[in-house]
């Protein structure tokens, strides 16, 4: 029986989730105008009010540009304090009490504070190092720098900027460290310039301590700048003529350094990659300051133009910097589109790969060439290689396919999210658990044109059943499979 006026007619109703109460929007009180200390007015303000936030930032932002300082001062860290704190209040926190002159020592543990050391936030690390630096902490700074490069030290922006603040500070170990780092890692396309400013300062750190009778500390300064030179191996191909040769690395662990994978897990760096449109311009470079033993497969392929000789020159240098240095150059007759020479490296001195960041993209000096030919020439090995195989198949009226893979977790797996209070005296934890099984897997062929078994619209691993063949499109040309594989996961 239903009552009158019910349209659901025996529907199962669902329950409704309560909407998230919105925080009300309010006029702040001019809480500047009250007497008395201005940081318990706001003490009092907040824990009685929750203003919503883009009104707090409005309110104090007024209260910058009317030269409130203290009062500035005063809201943030209540806000803070009271567990409405904003991204932003760290930075101007900071400012406002370096403008009303508050101590340095005040103001550097506001700029460290925005920093939470439990993760891996460089650039949170550098950004507050560059406020310590501008406000006089260089020293906090100089500290930040290095424990942003014990995080990566794969990034050379902590080894340059710390060169700089060690010099000012005339700190000897700062400045061995920053030296080291930047011979060791810093290997972007102004790597040279970087490099010859820090050989520059220790040569000038050096004779000092030699001057002032400090013979130790000038030892152990030359020895680590002897060992930060050394490179396990280094590759130059070089030639002569408008062509262009491509350069490529294959390296024990399967990791490829090329135009495209500019620096690798495997230590690899392809620090120039020339077009040949210019003499200076006809040399490709590889250096793995450290390498992982094992064979290296070094693949040179001619992009295109011409070659003088149609001869290239490959030298190979390992073990620079050590008693072992060995050096060897190959003439590579160009009488194909690709040569490949492989490279020994048994004292290699990287034991596991690198964790590598993602690749930093940076404005290279050469946009000159604009032409198709020249930017087909910019693609790397696996790309052309690709795009030749595809241009043959099109050529031999044959189908292409290009299979997707995809990982698919099963069981259980769970996330976490910690939140730290603005006061940092409490951590929230949002914990994300997810169940994941597989409940079946459909087994689609190639070859018979997606429908293996005659099953309609699916099909079955392992089946017998009679091949279908693929249905014929213009000129002959088969089409591509109606349906590609997939595998279907089931949630719990």
């Amino acid at each position: 029986m239903h009552l009158p006026g019910n349209r659901s007619q025996g529907k199962q109703s669902q329950p409704v989730r309560p909407a998230k109460k919105p925080i009300p929007r309010i006029e702040i009180p001019r809480i500047e105008d009250q007497p008395g200390d201005p940081r318990k007015n706001w003490d009092a303000y907040l824990s009685r009010n929750t203003p919503h936030p883009q009104d707090l930032a409005r309110y104090i932002l007024n209260l910058h540009l009317r030269k409130k300082h203290e009062h500035v001062v005063a809201s943030i860290q209540s806000s803070l304090v009271h567990g409405q704190s904003q991204p932003w209040m760290f930075d101007v926190l900071a400012l406002s009490m370096e403008i009303i002159g508050r101590p340095k020592a005040e103001v550097e543990r506001v700029l460290l504070s925005r920093v939470d050391f439990t993760a891996n936030d460089i650039p949170s690390m550098l950004f507050s190092a560059a406020h310590l630096s501008r406000s006089g902490g260089d020293k906090g700074a100089l500290r930040l720098y290095q424990q942003a490069a014990r995080l990566d030290p794969t990034r050379q922006e902590p080894y340059i900027m710390g060169l700089k603040l060690a010099q000012k500070l005339e700190d000897v170990n700062a400045l061995r460290w920053a030296c080291t780092g930047i011979l060791t890692f810093a290997w972007g396309n102004d790597h040279e310039t970087w490099h010859t400013a820090a050989e520059d300062a220790a040569v000038d750190i050096i004779r000092d301590l030699r001057k002032a009778r400090r013979d130790d500390e000038a030892d152990l300064f030359e020895n680590d700048m002897a060992q930060a030179r050394q490179r396990d191996l280094k590759i130059a191909l070089s030639w002569t003529g408008t062509g262009n040769l491509d350069l490529s690395v294959e390296e024990p662990p399967g990791t490829i350094c090329s135009y495209g994978h500019r620096q690798t897990p495997g230590g690899g760096v392809l620090v120039q990659d020339g077009l040949g449109s210019e003499p200076d311009e006809c040399e490709d470079r590889y250096v793995c300051a450290f390498g992982i033993p094992g064979n290296y497969r070094v693949m040179i392929r001619h992009a295109w133009g011409d070659v003088v000789g149609k001869r290239a020159r490959l030298t190979v240098t390992r073990y620079e910097g050590t008693p072992h240095e060995a050096q060897r150059t190959y003439t590579i007759p160009l009488d194909s589109r690709e040569k490949t020479i492989r490279i020994n490296l048994n004292r290699g001195r990287r034991t596991e790969l690198a964790e590598v960041a993602q690749y930093r993209s940076r404005i290279r000096k050469r946009q000159k060439s604009g032409s198709l030919l020249q930017k087909m020439g910019r693609l790397n090995i696996d790309e052309q290689r690709a795009g030749n195989d595809f241009a043959t198949s099109r050529r031999k009226q044959s189908a292409g396919f290009q299979p997707v893979v995809t990982v698919l977790n099963e069981g259980v797996t769970m996330n976490a999210l910690a939140v730290v209070s603005g006061d940092r005296r409490y951590v929230r934890i949002n914990a994300f658990p997810q169940f994941n099984t597989i409940t079946d897997v459909f087994t689609f062929s190639f070859i018979n044109g997606g429908n293996p078994g005659g099953i309609p619209g699916g099909g079955g691993g392992g089946g017998g059943g009679n091949p279908v063949a693929p249905q014929q499109g213009p000129q002959g040309i088969p089409f591509p499979a109606p349906n590609p594989p997939f595998v279907n996961p089931g949630n719990r």
